[in-house]
């Protein structure tokens, strides 16, 4: 379970002595996810509008795409879940400045659009009613020079008053100032309002923490706050109550309109936007040679080149370099392959890679790209398992081997992750069965191969094939699979290559245990969908969110289709799935998942 709660204090921090001075307004809140508070980058966005919404005052940026919210973000980094920071100040990134005169408006609204790196931009609601204190907004309209001295108490104005505000050479003894004094220390006064404004800030900031970190102390009426989970008992014990929800985002087919044909067994890559499939099975022993590439912004397929085009096959893998697919090995009728193309996006033009110094054909290996290389490890092929591999060169068009010495046992359904400088592999079918074995492949500042580490296996899962994993940044993730005897897991780990240890995933929440399912990171979480359970192929998946250390499932709406052995890639704001099997059966739909949770939305009266 997964909920967030904001709650926000508001004030006047500063205005200028004239209403077109921009002035600052302090936002304090907390970000707290289940029961642990919210570490890390958070995005707002903010907007000062009316009663319902239908005009806007303010904004921290522009709107030049006109969908009613700024088109930048503030970026917040939280500890412990607070954060605090004043609206008009220039000195944040994408803060716009803040002019007094907006509060002149009647009836002013804050509105808050927030996102935590994972489920997109949520626009909070109810929008917050500002009151700021009166005198706040009157000073703000007093025409410079309206207060003169006779305006003023006596005796307000004279040298002992004035002492240590003016330098000492400028204060004769027993003489009172006029109007024409009082305008000369303007600047001085102005500095040192400023200061203890910023003192009084810092005290503000300090007391609103002291506050929100009290918990003892009940959150004060007004409050709205954001959950997971429509009975939220910790919510409920601070006296919230629920008023409205957003259900999760359903599932949404593709079009088929010339999509490929029904298949397993393929490749897909993303290019950043568009999912490029090719190859694969279509059943009963007919390989493919064909496939597409599918656009989800105007949700279209187009068909991509046969002219050069590799050999139809299975199980072999596929690259994306940044402007072009590299294909590679495989199976078909003639046997396993060590041939391989690539494919220029631009172009559509397929060019055959070299056999020169290419490894031997295999399937079952892992691929991946480096940034500058193409790097092929393991599999199998008809002399039985592999423990070498080679890296292919598109600039040189040349293959280089790699470093044997110190190289992990010889396997095929390893999982690897490129973690920039680095190759982490790990697991897979060995000589006697599931390994939970895995090594490291460390490179130079060059890009070259160095050497070969064996990992830690203190705490590490248990042997393994059919899992899959993804990397986050700092960890190798790994979770589900199965033993020899066919036993599925519905458990993992996490691997820090940098401190070469180990720790386990948590089993709560966690989806059912399977194999052959699809694993992707979004940035902030693993996604897990599809696969082969106890029950039969599954349409159902999770999402583990390593910094919460929870998992949740993903949304079950809008018809998923069960699959395994499907190719699945994230967008950047949505998980594409095409192709798999259901049993038995070679599946064709694409479909298309927005991860997001439900929001349960509860109020405090």
């Amino acid at each position: 379970m997964r909920f967030v709660i904001l709650c926000w204090v508001l004030w006047w921090v500063s205005l200028g002595s004239h209403a077109q001075v921009p002035g600052l307004f302090n936002v304090q809140g907390r970000l707290q996810v289940d029961s642990t508070l919210f570490d890390g980058t958070v995005e707002f966005k903010f907007a000062l509008v009316n009663e319902d919404g239908s005009q806007t005052y303010w904004r921290n940026s522009s709107d030049a795409n006109l969908d009613g919210q700024p088109d930048q973000a503030v970026p917040l980094l939280l500890s412990r879940g607070l954060y605090s920071l004043a609206l008009g100040d220039t000195n944040l990134a994408n803060m716009a400045a803040l002019p007094a005169h907006v509060f002149t408006n009647s009836a002013l609204f804050l509105r808050i659009w927030l996102n935590d790196g994972t489920h997109g931009f949520e626009l909070l609601t109810p929008d917050q009613r500002i009151t700021p204190a009166g005198s706040a907004l009157i000073s703000a309209t007093v025409s410079d020079g309206a207060i003169t001295a006779p305006k003023l108490a006596p005796g307000v104005l004279d040298a002992a008053n004035l002492t240590g505000v003016l330098p000492p050479a400028r204060l004769p003894a027993n003489v009172a100032y006029k109007d024409t004094d009082i305008f000369s220390l303007s600047n001085l006064l102005s500095g040192q309002l400023a200061a203890l404004t910023a003192t009084l800030q810092t005290l503000s900031n300090q007391l609103a923490a002291l506050q929100l970190t009290n918990s003892t102390a009940l959150p004060p009426s007004g409050l709205t706050a954001v959950s997971t989970s429509a009975t939220d008992a910790a919510l409920a014990g601070y006296g919230f109550v629920p008023f409205m929800n957003v259900p999760a985002p359903a599932w949404v087919d593709g079009s088929s309109t010339d999509a490929p044909s029904a298949r397993s067994g393929h490749s897909a890559v993303w290019t950043g936007e568009e999912i490029v499939v090719w190859g694969g099975t279509l059943g009963l022993g007919l390989y493919s040679a064909s496939g597409g590439i599918y656009a989800p912004g105007p949700d279209q397929w187009q068909s991509i080149s046969s002219i050069n085009a590799p050999a139809a096959r299975v199980g072999h893998t596929a690259v994306w370099t940044g402007g072009q697919m590299l294909i590679w090995g495989g199976f078909n009728t003639t046997g396993y392959l060590s041939s391989g193309a690539r494919w220029q996006r631009a172009s559509q033009a397929w060019t055959a890679l070299p056999t020169l110094n290419a490894p031997a054909g295999r399937d079952g290996h892992v691929a991946l790209w480096t940034g500058a290389r193409m790097l092929i490890w393991g599999g199998r092929n008809s002399g039985g398992l592999l423990a070498d591999g080679a890296l292919y060169d598109p600039a040189s068009n040349e293959w280089s081997a790699l470093p044997l010495t110190g190289a992990p046992a010889a396997r095929m359904g390893a999982v690897a992750e490129w973690t920039g400088s680095r190759l982490i592999l790990w697991g897979g079918e060995g000589e006697a069965g599931p390994l939970n074995s895995g090594a490291q492949l460390t490179f130079d500042a060059g890009a070259s191969p160095l050497e070969w580490r064996a990992f830690n296996l203190t705490d590490a899962p248990s042997g393994r094939s059919g899992h899959a994993a993804v990397w986050s940044g700092q960890k190798m993730l790994v979770w589900g699979g199965q033993l020899s005897g066919g036993e599925l897991l519905g458990d993992g780990g996490a691997y820090d290559p940098i401190n070469d240890r180990w720790e386990a995933l948590p089993a709560t929440g966690a989806p059912t245990a399977r194999h052959n399912h699809n694993a992707l990171w979004t940035g902030q979480e693993l996604l897990v969908v599809g696969g082969e359970t106890a029950s039969g192929t599954a349409a159902s998946g999770g999402a583990y969110n390593p910094a919460t250390t929870q998992w949740r499932a993903l949304s079950s709406a809008g018809n998923p289709q069960a699959r395994s052995g499907a190719a699945a890639v994230w967008s950047g704001a949505e998980l594409l799935t095409f192709g798999g099997s259901a049993n038995g059966q070679a599946v064709g739909s694409l479909q298309r998942l927005n991860p997001q949770p439900a929001w349960y939305f509860y109020r405090k009266p």
